[in-house]
């Protein structure tokens, strides 16, 4: 069997940022809430500056309800607008500022619409977001119905 080559966590890091700031060129100027893409250098991007906390560090939020609803807000701007899918969408990549409005984070691993496997992809970004509602805040939605949103379908 082949050994793979070694690839340094250095280029792994730089690939890594140039596939997020290009996903966040591609969406901020369709209005989906991320932060401002600014620049990008080796490993580094240089981004408007993020003030919050990562949503599943909310111990309660005022209206989950209204979080939730402007989070597939903005999912749905990247994939119709942008046509972009973040392909690891979770409470983990969800900032809630403090005005309880969001920020989409951590893009690296988008794909494209017509990308083979985004239709799974958007489910599974989708299903881990309401997931989380439904257990931590009780808020039910159906995938069937938030999919059909998301998709403008």
């Amino acid at each position: 069997m082949a050994e793979l080559p070694h690839v340094s966590w250095l280029y792994q890091s730089r690939l890594a940022a140039e596939r997020e700031f290009e996903a966040l060129k591609l969406v901020y100027p369709c209005g989906v809430s991320v932060p401002e893409p600014i620049n990008q250098n080796r490993h580094i991007i240089v981004m408007g500056i993020i003030e919050g906390v990562e949503l599943y560090r909310c111990p309660e939020i005022q209206k989950p309800r209204e979080v939730l609803d402007e989070i597939l807000l903005n999912v749905e701007k990247a994939y119709v607008k942008a046509e972009v899918i973040h392909a690891d969408l979770s409470e983990f990549n969800v900032i809630l500022k403090p005005d309880q409005h969001t920020l989409i984070i951590d893009w690296p691993q988008f794909v494209k619409r017509d990308h083979p496997d985004a239709e799974r992809l958007l489910a599974r970004d989708i299903r881990n977001i309401i997931r989380f509602f439904s257990r931590k805040f009780r808020v039910k939605t159906k995938l069937k119905d938030t999919l059909s949103y998301v998709k403008g379908t």
